[in-house]
């Protein structure tokens, strides 16, 4: 059951994406990059410069001329991304607990990011929204990336508040794609963001303000992930700098 899950919530896009393939040699834990060690501010910092490369190449110009908190602001939004997506389309579609301290990745990689997962049973949960809520921040928001942002924290002193903005924005960003593809699921996956906006864990960084054209919620976050930093950068659509403060729409 749990790669019929897998599979239908892949397609959604590839944020969406963990694999149950056998694991080959080099696979670690994400939960290696834990700010609580030194080597998991080690792998931390690896994976922070590999995105800086990435950055430096599409933008012309070398990893060294990327700042070290652009690259840890873009590194952690974007694994919270992949991250946030499975676990709330699994929790909200099926009913199904997947667990982000299970997921794998590759250090040695040459592209981009990949999840398995070492998970081998579909563990029932609710598909109520606060329960959907509850699931994603104890294995996701409070878990994985809360170690991965006392890493970055501690390495490059990076706001707490910025990369906790990068996470809200990433999980509405998840909603918005989950609701996109699957309708009968975009109340539900925006309601689960409203109820953690409204928590402590992610209280504070951003929040709905009306609907777009297609009838799906519009969020806007209070930081900047500092993707304007880069040479030739810009803001993004949700990005605090491009929009006033506003009354909260729920």
């Amino acid at each position: 059951m749990l790669e019929r899950v897998l599979e239908d919530v892949g397609g959604v896009n590839t944020f969406f994406r963990v694999g149950r393939a056998p694991l080959g040699e080099g696979w670690e834990p994400v939960t290696a990059w834990d700010g609580r060690t030194e080597a998991g501010r080690e792998r931390v910092a690896v994976e922070v410069d590999r995105v800086r490369a990435q950055l430096g190449a599409v933008s012309g110009v070398g990893a060294q001329d990327v700042e070290w908190r652009v690259g840890a602001s873009l590194f952690h939004q974007g694994l919270a991304s992949r991250l946030l997506s499975p676990v709330l389309a699994a929790g909200l579609c099926h009913g199904v607990r997947l667990r982000a301290d299970l997921f794998v990745h590759e250090p040695g990689r040459s592209g981009s990011l990949e999840l398995r997962t070492r998970q081998t049973r579909a563990t029932p949960m609710s598909r109520e929204p606060v329960e959907v809520a509850a699931w994603v921040e104890e294995t996701v928001v409070g878990g994985v990336l809360a170690h991965v942002e006392e890493a970055l924290s501690g390495i490059g002193r990076v706001s707490t508040g910025l990369l906790r903005g990068d996470t809200g924005a990433a999980l509405a960003g998840a909603a918005r794609a989950l609701g996109g593809a699957r309708g009968e699921q975009r109340a539900h996956a925006e309601e689960v963001v409203r109820v953690l906006t409204d928590r402590p864990c992610l209280r504070g960084t951003g929040a709905y303000v009306g609907v777009d054209r297609a009838g799906l919620a519009v969020f806007r976050r209070t930081t900047c992930c500092l993707y304007y930093r880069l040479p030739g950068g810009g803001l993004c659509g949700d990005c605090a700098l491009r929009h006033p403060p506003t009354t909260r729409s729920r």
